[in-house]
């Protein structure tokens, strides 16, 4: 089951289960998450289940995305796991959220955009977008023509990486994500 075909009605998970959505998924072709053991172990990725031209815009905003102002991120984390006892796997469940959150450039016409953490904590397809180098996904769109079952990626260094979110996700033993491109160009 892709989770472009279930839509709204919910996404499977590992264990097969449904979540269910609060809005239409935030991918506009039909993809699938996927095991992509080259990253390590457990890790995923986004994978096109049909052929998707060049130029086609993939991803849409929608209300799942979270912004949290910098200044309130600590919070966030603290609210999000706050049903985990466990000391470790509350630090491991944060951890989870800071690798799969992003920071966006400000730019001109948004010059306060590198203020904000954003997470999409229910659009499973969205925060398994992996880095590459040499990226087939933009801010705008595919950048060439994606085969069916090809992972769909982008290059990290795009995001922003203001010292406030090099700071927490040093606190929390995390990459950043212009980190993470630096060490895979």
């Amino acid at each position: 089951m892709s989770l472009f075909d279930v839509q709204d009605r919910g996404e499977e998970d590992a264990d097969d289960t449904k979540t269910l959505f609060p809005t239409l998924p935030s991918f506009t072709v039909p993809v699938k998450i996927q095991d992509c053991p080259q990253y390590g172990e457990g890790h995923k990725g986004i994978v096109a289940l049909e052929p998707i031209p060049a130029n086609t815009k993939f991803w849409i905003w929608t209300d799942r995305v979270k912004k949290n102002h910098h200044s309130e991120l600590m919070g966030y984390l603290e609210e999000q796991t706050r049903h985990i006892s466990d000391v470790m796997e509350k630090r491991q469940a944060q951890r989870i959220i800071l690798r799969q959150g992003f920071v966006l450039p400000s730019t001109e016409t948004s010059p306060n955009q590198d203020e904000y953490f954003n997470t999409n904590p229910t659009d499973a397809p969205g925060r398994f977008m992996n880095h590459s180098s040499n990226p087939n996904c933009g801010p705008d769109g595919t950048l060439g023509d994606i085969q069916a079952g090809e992972e769909m990626t982008m290059d990290y260094s795009f995001h922003g990486n203001p010292i406030w979110y090099v700071s927490i996700c040093h606190q929390f033993d995390v990459e950043t994500e212009s980190e993470i491109a630096a060490a895979f160009s």
